[in-house]
Parts: structure tokens; C-alpha cells; sequence
């Protein structure tokens, strides 16, 4: 049985290498682009949907047709450059980010999409591995999940109180499931666990992004928990250039972004979560920082500002008042 589940684990375990690549799908006005997808679609975001138009085929009864989409932009539209995402969501649960933009004739008109292209396979590879245990007869399979989470990390207060990820646990210590016993005893290793849980959530928050030619910062979600504020983002480095990050910084400004007398005021963060270092050409990254609880007046934004080291692909991201202070809960 134990080998078995050795087994099992490898096979997964070498699912969670591969992420998913968002790719720039062009539309045209005169020109529609087709997507087939490998399941059935269910629904999707679309960041401006009154301008990338979807439709789907008609009159066929073809399984093939309910997998795909087609998507034209609005002829009305007086836009002559556009761009915006667009996540679509297949009824198996995978999700799919791609950007549209919208050009004269598209150099690809149909796009065959796979699963590799996924951009939340880590979280249906998770949900297959518990199917397995407990089709293997394994009571608890969230525990045997916890046992081979990695890694864990070490913390301590920095000079303003933050909790800093320091580096690897010994394998020997077991973290303890997330209750409130937990949170009153190691707050640190509680929020820990809750972003470990929910760095792979599904984008909130639609069309809030920044971008530097292909990098771009999405923020995916704000969350609320106990005393804390968690900020969930994605970055994309779309470039086949690695981009490295020299800081990541937060502050709260007037939301009059060239307003003379705007002033920006540091926010540090309670603890970050899996923030790279290097985001490869081609790939993406996934990352989480909280916050202890704080509220935003009308006026004023989170600025987050991220710094490329040795280059001038610097990204700006502000986020306004109303998601800060309507959060979700997880």
C-alpha cells in the first residue's frame, strides 16, 4: 500500500512543473477567431465584453461545438488599439487566461487549446490526488495531503514587526490543520497555511492589471481572515527575457495618480508569501502578501509598485478603495 502511494504521488507530484502560458489571442473586426478547447466550455470573464464579442456555433450537433468559441470584435467600437483579458472556464474546472487584442487580420484564426494550458492545474491535480487516496481506502486524505505539503517555512519579526519567510523547515515538524486553536497558538504558521491553501484560487477581480510591453501584474483576489488582508497576485512575463525583481513595495496614495501633490505613504506588509525572485521568459508566477487589517477612504488607493533590477520594465498596479474595504472571505 505505501508504495502505492509513493506512486501515485510521483505521477502528480510531476504534473505540478508544468504551468500554464497565457498566450495574446488576436481579433479582428472582419475576421473571427476560433477556440476549441478539450472540454465543454461553461463560462467565461471577459474584461470588455462589449468589445471582444463572444458567439458559438449554431445549429450542430457536433460534441466538438460545445467546445468551442468564437470571438469577432465590435464593429461599432471606435477603438483602434485594444486590449484586455479574457479567462475562460471548461465544466471540467480548468481555467484558461489569455489576452485579446485586437489587430487588422489575425496571424492565427484557430487555436487549438490543451490542458497544459491551464492556468489552475495544481488545484484539479490536488483534487485527483484525494480522489486516489480514498480510493486506495485512505481515511484522511487531507492529512496525508498536509504530511507532503513543501515547503514549510521559518519566521521571524523583522524591524517592523513583519513575519519574513526565512527558509525551510526541518521535514520532522508537521503543521497542524487550520482552526483557530492554531491561529491563537502560531499565528505565523497559521497564515502560512492559509496562503499555501489559496495561492492557486480563481481571479476575483477582473481587468486590474498593469503592464510593462508583455509583463503584467495582475491582482487575482483580496481576501479577509481573522485580522488579516490578503492580497493575491499573478505576475506573467509573456517576454522571452527573464525579468528579475529588485523590490516589491507598497504604499497608500490619493487616487489623483498626477496629482501634483500626491503623496505616497509605505504600507508594509505583515508577510509575503512565494513573491519571486526571477520571473522566466514565457511563464508565470503566483504569489500572496498580507496585510494586518487597514481601510482605505474614498480618496485614497494601495499603490503596488514593482521595480525590475537592471532594466525599465516597472510595473504600477493601484487598487482602489472598494476592494480593500469589501474583501472576501475564503
Amino acid at each position: 500500500m505505501k508504495k502505492l502511494y509513493i506512486h501515485t504521488i510521483l505521477f502528480f507530484g510531476a504534473v505540478f512543473f508544468a504551468y500554464g502560458q497565457v498566450d495574446t489571442i488576436q481579433v479582428a473586426r472582419d475576421y473571427k477567431t476560433m477556440l476549441v478547447f478539450p472540454s465543454p466550455y461553461d463560462f467565461a470573464v471577459n474584461g470588455k465584453e462589449l468589445n471582444f464579442l463572444e458567439s458559438f456555433p449554431q445549429g450542430s450537433n457536433s460534441p466538438t461545438a460545445q467546445n468551442m468559441v468564437l470571438l469577432i470584435y465590435n464593429d461599432v467600437a471606435p477603438d483602434k488599439m485594444d486590449y484586455t483579458n479574457y479567462t475562460v472556464y471548461t465544466k471540467d474546472g480548468l481555467a484558461y487566461d489569455f489576452i485579446l487584442q485586437l489587430v487588422d487580420i489575425p496571424e492565427k484564426m484557430r487555436w487549438a487549446i490543451t490542458i497544459p494550458m491551464a492556468d489552475n492545474k495544481n488545484q484539479m491535480v490536488r483534487s485527483a490526488m484525494v480522489k486516489q487516496f480514498q480510493n486506495n481506502g485512505l481515511n484522511d486524505p487531507m492529512r496525508a495531503l498536509e504530511s507532503m505539503e513543501a515547503p514549510r517555512h521559518n519566521f521571524s519579526a523583522g524591524s517592523e514587526g513583519g513575519l519574513r519567510n526565512e527558509g525551510e523547515k526541518k521535514d520532522a515538524e508537521v503543521s497542524q490543520p487550520i482552526t483557530l486553536e492554531l491561529y491563537k497558538k502560531d499565528k505565523k504558521e497559521y497564515i502560512r497555511r492559509r496562503c499555501f491553501y489559496n495561492q492557486f484560487n480563481k481571479p476575483k477581480v477582473a481587468r486590474l492589471f498593469d503592464r510593462s510591453g508583455r509583463v503584467f501584474l495582475w491582482l487575482d483576489g483580496v481576501y479577509y481572515d481573522n485580522n488579516e488582508i490578503y492580497l493575491q497576485f499573478r505576475i506573467e512575463n509573456k517576454e522571452s527575457i527573464d525579468y528579475d525583481l529588485n523590490f516589491l513595495k507598497f504604499s497608500i496614495a490619493t487616487n489623483y495618480r498626477n496629482s501634483s501633490s500626491n503623496q505616497k505613504l509605505d504600507h508594509r506588509p505583515l508577510f509575503e508569501y512565494k513573491v519571486p525572485k526571477r520571473i522566466k521568459g514565457n511563464s508565470a508566477n503566483h504569489f500572496i502578501v498580507v496585510f494586518e487589517k487597514f481601510t482605505l477612504d474614498r480618496k485614497k488607493v494601495l499603490v503596488v509598485d514593482m521595480d525590475e533590477d537592471k532594466g525599465n520594465r516597472n510595473l504600477s498596479l493601484p487598487i482602489d478603495h472598494y476592494l480593500i474595504n469589501k474583501p472576501l472571505s475564503f
